[in-house]
């Protein structure tokens, strides 16, 4: 390739042949250029065992990895992947899928033009055209961007800024996102608050004072150094296939109890010394089986508990409000809470990381006030789930529940790392909650050998208000979930138009997809930036082709992985006419009149980005490719918790309630996996979406490398289920419930409990053989967690029509080496 045009010999010579690369056949080689008149002759010996050319740079999806690599590099082809040492070398890492995109990069899916839907136009746009059988032709940057600003310009003027959404997923780690903020504030426009797998965090929070997503916990680095870890809800050694998994198995070669809570026997179930294999949606259960077993054998840390949380506080019995040092004394604050020493009886204003004998368990009168420490109301409320109790609801025997935990309460430090699954069911945001105070009760928190999440804090690049300008009037915020009653019905206030990038949410990864689908035919104008032509740039109005990651140099965080910022430096020109997200943004700011609010170009964002982090220097970071951020602690929570006291809440008297249950301590609260759920005798199944190996979300899908081992989806279903619907392993099966339906292959796996069936995420609509598998789950959060529940969700299972065609799936299997790149139109 030269001059950022790949030739056919080029595509042949990388691998021998097309399908040795692994890139598509004929529909591929079509978008290729067909001539190289006047280029340099190479001969194919010569260019098989030439001198390559290695560029260091960074993998970039929404996969905890953030790995630098080398990319090998010869005749203009990306020829081979490895993983680069960081600076700190112990974070050296890649995956199969990184050093897959000798693939990807050339992947007939790929966006090669700016494109419009060839039946919308701003005046007319024509929302029933979008879709499956949507048409598009071809336009020019400067066309594109003009009708995309064109627009916006008129909404805000006839509706207001906040009519335009600016839509933003996870799909790519670099720092586009803070120009499409800037840009997103300075226009007014409505913006993303996000909306998925935030529960965990939430619940986590409301004890703590920390945690969006999942809470931060010790770098991964120090993971060796724990004797006990519950891996919950996470198959940490498939799903997070990189540093932090390795750090699990250092942890068990230097002697450490490995427990994995799971309904389903993992790749990490079977690494563990224990499993306990709990019924979904009973996290909960189990972890108050486990607080009454540290209760009963007396095993809770009495320092940890006296200096940093709220145990010994007193609770007012007359109003269930915390005894405030303000109503004691005179001096006392308002925020402060009392506890009693003992011995004296004497009360006491509590102050942060302070200890002393205070009374962790009894009833006191204070100036005439009946109270109860707080560590006595959760002492009584878990009374009665004693394991015995809870087994039968758990299905987890009662002699290994509390094995478990007096491992983790009597080994020394250690800890809990569940996954965002727990909080992928509707109330997930109680189990966070419930760990939260189950590890306060431990002492695990500010210890070596702690772990909290099950992927380490990492580094993210500090740059101040810049996304956000003081000087701006930003628009309101949408979750995620709110994204189809604010299109159709206007509430809480109507959305005319997105512009959405790093996503192929809408269109396949948001729950309830019809309803989605729905909400963006509504719209005025959909604009889809993207590398590939996923399911929702085949919805989009306008689509701006967005270059592959080696054809874009940005600096990449490692949150959620490891403690560096990485460079990613670029490894070619971007191919046809695809240009970076920046360009797109810095355009529309030009004809906004912001233009002279971002900087010229992409390298000179990025230097001013860094020149705003004190850890970080451009320089150092531009050259060695990799940088360490010292400020990042190895271990969390050794200060003051940043909540009202100072410390970790064991009792919360302004907790929130919904459906009649408060949660001043952690109460069950299930939806459809309860076993009295109206349609579970209609919907008997559970229904989940694991992550899988071979994807990252929807990314990777595409590989045929990948689709070799891994072809088409299925659902695993426990064979006890499947015979008693006269379902063969490998038959089609419809799978539906009053939402929608799918019909994939069948898969017999014991690894799933009777009860539960399973369909990896990420697969696109042409993957299915009818449907999609987010056409059965719902959009439905609860009020305090707002988050979709997507393992949430119940169906039925039986055998497919006859007359349903599986054809794709036969001798003629499309993802082969003959794939044809989906139509786009134009060129």
């Amino acid at each position: 390739m030269t001059d950022g045009k790949a030739y056919r010999r080029d595509v042949l010579k990388a691998g021998g042949a097309a399908a040795a690369l692994g890139v598509g056949g004929g529909g591929f080689l079509q978008t290729l250029v067909e001539s190289e008149e006047d280029q340099p002759s190479t001969s194919g010996i010569e260019s098989f065992v030439g001198q390559n050319d290695v560029v260091q740079t960074v993998c970039s999806p929404n996969c905890r990895g953030k790995c630098p690599i080398d990319v090998h590099v010869r005749d203009g082809q990306v020829k081979k992947i490895e993983p680069h040492p960081p600076e700190d070398e112990q974070y050296k890492r890649a995956c199969v899928l990184g050093l897959s995109h000798t693939q990807r990069v050339y992947d007939p899916t790929r966006l090669k033009y700016p494109m419009k839907r060839a039946d919308w136009s701003p005046d007319k746009p024509n929302p029933q055209g979008r879709g499956p059988d949507a048409e598009f032709e071809r336009v020019s940057w400067d066309e594109a961007l003009d009708l995309v600003a064109d627009k916006m310009q008129s909404l805000k003027a006839d509706h207001g800024a906040e009519s335009v959404l600016f839509h933003e997923g996870s799909g790519n780690y670099g720092q586009s996102g803070k120009s499409f903020k800037r840009l997103a504030s300075l226009f007014g426009a409505t913006q993303s608050a996000w909306g998925i797998d935030t529960n965990v965090g939430r619940g986590f929070n409301r004890v703590t004072g920390v945690g969006a997503f999942l809470p931060p916990t010790n770098e991964a680095e120090d993971w060796e150094n724990a004797n006990t870890i519950i891996v919950w809800g996470s198959d940490i050694l498939s799903s997070q296939f990189q540093m932090d998994a390795s750090k699990i198995l250092d942890a068990i070669e230097n002697g450490a109890k490995l427990v994995v809570v799971d309904p389903v026997y993992t790749t990490t179930a079977s690494k563990a010394d224990l499993w306990l294999p709990v019924e979904p949606g009973k996290d909960v259960h189990l972890a108050l089986a486990m607080m009454h077993t540290v209760f009963e054998d007396e095993t809770y840390d009495e320092d940890f508990l006296r200096k940093r949380t709220t145990a010994p506080a007193l609770i007012r019995k007359d109003t269930g409000e915390l005894l405030k040092a303000s109503d004691v004394f005179e001096d006392g604050g308002e925020n402060q809470v009392v506890a009693v020493e003992r011995g004296s009886g004497s009360p006491v204003a509590l102050e942060p990381e302070t200890g002393g004998a205070y009374a962790l368990f009894g009833e006191f009168t204070v100036d005439g006030v009946a109270c109860e420490t707080a560590l006595t109301r959760l002492r009584d409320h878990v009374a009665d789930y004693a394991p015995e109790k809870v087994a039968e609801t758990t299905g987890v025997d009662a002699e290994n529940i509390r094995t478990a935990i007096r491992w983790l309460a009597t080994r020394g430090p250690g800890g809990i790392a569940p996954s965002y699954a727990l909080g992928r069911y509707k109330h997930g945001h109680i189990f966070g909650q419930a760990y939260a105070m189950l590890m306060g009760m431990t002492g695990d928190y500010g210890r070596h050998g702690n772990i909290h999440a099950h992927h380490s804090g990492g580094a993210t690049l500090a740059a101040g208000d810049w996304a956000s300008p003081s000087d701006a009037d930003p628009g309101p915020s949408l979750t995620f979930p709110e994204y189809p009653d604010a299109m159709i019905d206007g509430d809480p206030h109507k959305i005319r138009a997105v512009y959405s990038i790093e996503s192929n949410m809408m269109g396949n990864q948001f729950p309830d997809r019809q309803r989605f689908r729905e909400a963006i035919r509504s719209l005025e104008m959909y604009v889809v930036a993207d590398m590939h032509h996923t399911d929702t740039v085949q919805h989009a109005d306008i689509i701006l082709p967005v270059p592959h990651w080696f054809e874009q140099e940005d600096i990449c965080s490692g949150w959620g992985s490891h403690p560096h910022l990485g460079y990613r430096h670029k490894v070619q020109e971007p191919m046809w006419e695809a240009k970076d997200d920046y360009y797109a943004i810095r355009g529309l700011a030009e004809r906004f009149g912001y233009g002279d609010r971002f900087p010229e170009t992409k390298r000179d964002l990025l230097r001013k980005l860094a020149g705003r982090d004190d850890d970080i220097d451009f320089d150092t970071l531009f050259e060695q490719g990799t940088q360490k951020k010292e400020s990042v602690p190895i271990v969390k929570y050794t200060d003051a918790f940043p909540t009202e006291t100072g410390r970790i809440k064991m009792y919360d008297d302004e907790a929130p309630s919904e459906e009649g249950v408060t949660f001043d301590v952690p109460r069950p609260l299930e939806d459809r996996t309860a076993d009295d759920y109206e349609k579970a005798d209609e919907y008997p199944l559970m229904f989940m979406q694991k992550h899988s190996r071979f994807r990252i979300h929807s990314q990777y899908e595409m590989l045929n490398w990948v689709r070799e081992i891994n072809p088409e989806p299925q659902l695993d279903i426990h064979p006890k289920d499947a015979k008693a619907r006269g379902i063969d392993d490998g038959e089609y099966v419809r799978v539906y419930n009053d939402r929608g339906e799918m019909v994939v292959k069948a898969k017999y796996n014991d690894a799933f409990q009777p009860g539960l069936v399973n369909t990896d995420q990420g697969w696109w609509s042409r993957d299915f053989v009818e449907g999609h598998l987010q056409d059965l789950t719902h959009n439905e959060v609860s009020e305090v967690g707002q988050t979709m529940a997507f393992y949430d969700v119940r169906v039925a299972v039986e055998s497919a029509p006859d007359d349903v065609d599986t054809d794709k799936y036969g001798s003629d299997n499309p993802r082969g080496s003959g794939a044809k790149a989906t139509p786009t139109g134009g060129d």
